[in-house]
């Protein structure tokens, strides 16, 4: 259904490259001369700047938004906002591919007489996404569409609730566990054919295909990633936002051990982290000890725990910003 990727095109070059070198090595082992050689030559075309790599991303996450409205609108059975959703996603798709790094490849692989030579020109099929203004709107829509994906964190999620008494879990919070596991990237390839696709069907007026077609880009065209020395940091800011919805919910000992957990997390970070970064959180999860220990100390009006609300939303500000 989709057409072959440049990335698909690198594996098997990598494939053809790894299976020669086998055998350069197993002949040089056996101490004879190579009867065949080769060699390969990657070199940057396009490069981006880092306002131009923002800009890409933040197309990325645009895309995966008008996906969404789209199928919104196939469901209301509303064709033309569905189409005008659709073409939107296929511009941005238009002005990701004219901008995205290119490479020349170069590959030269030589027996005797024989030479065989090829250069090519590709591209990196994945883009970040970046989704700062949008965790909402794009994330949200693209983890439900991977069910199977993030069923593990679902379960810590209601285990955690029923510990501290709460008979339902807050929307806000499962949505936020569901971003902050890892970043986001984009096939780029993939979208652009699932949108034209999605766009033919529905001009066919078969929506369910149309729609089937934008959940492919949903399930399929968007990885999570993470980096392992992160994770600390990862869990921190999960449990600060968790820690602000329980202020919201006025359960104060329920944040206190939820903040608890964030500066234990932070302490790990931090000892994992660069030496310069390593103060700033050592600062930042002295502060939040202080926190919970005057949240113990003294029963707190409503209006001096909004406050407390708006600080544990500052720290989370705070450790975002240190993600790569």
């Amino acid at each position: 259904m989709f057409r072959k990727t440049n990335r698909a095109r690198a594996k098997q070059l990598n494939v053809v490259l790894l299976a020669t070198l086998f055998v350069m090595g197993a002949a040089a082992q056996a101490g004879d001369t190579p009867r065949i050689t080769a060699n390969t030559d990657i070199k940057p075309v396009t490069t981006l700047s880092a306002d131009e790599y923002r800009a890409v991303s933040l197309a990325a996450g645009r895309i995966l938004l008008h996906t969404d409205k789209a199928r919104e609108a196939i469901a209301r059975k509303d064709k033309k906002t569905a189409l005008k959703e659709i073409n939107q996603g296929l511009t941005l798709v238009k002005l990701i591919e004219r901008t995205l790094p290119k490479y020349k490849v170069t590959t030269e692989i030589k027996s005797g007489d024989t030479v065989y030579r090829s250069e090519e020109e590709v591209s990196d099929d994945y883009v970040p996404v970046f989704n700062e203004q949008y965790i909402e709107d794009v994330v949200v829509p693209v983890v439900q569409a991977k069910k199977k994906s993030h069923m593990a964190a679902r379960m810590k999620q209601r285990k955690h609730a029923a510990k501290m008494g709460r008979k339902k879990f807050s929307p806000v919070a499962e949505e936020f566990s569901m971003w902050r596991r890892s970043s986001m990237k984009l096939n780029v390839t993939l979208a652009a054919d699932a949108l034209a696709l999605a766009k033919t069907e529905l001009d066919k007026d078969k929506a369910d295909a149309a729609d089937a077609a934008l959940g492919v880009l949903q399930s399929e065209g968007v990885i999570f990633e993470f980096d392992e020395v992160e994770l600390p940091l990862l869990e921190a800011a999960d449990n600060l936002k968790l820690a602000e919805l329980e202020i919201s919910e006025g359960k104060g000992a329920a944040a206190r051990a939820t903040l608890k957990l964030a500066s234990d997390d932070l302490k790990k970070y931090e000892q994992i982290t660069g030496e310069s970064r390593a103060k700033e959180v050592r600062e930042l999860h002295h502060k939040i000890d202080k926190l919970i220990d005057s949240l113990a100390s003294k029963n707190h009006p409503s209006g001096e725990l909004e406050k407390v609300k708006k600080e544990i939303e500052s720290y989370w500000e705070h450790v975002v910003k240190w993600f790569k």
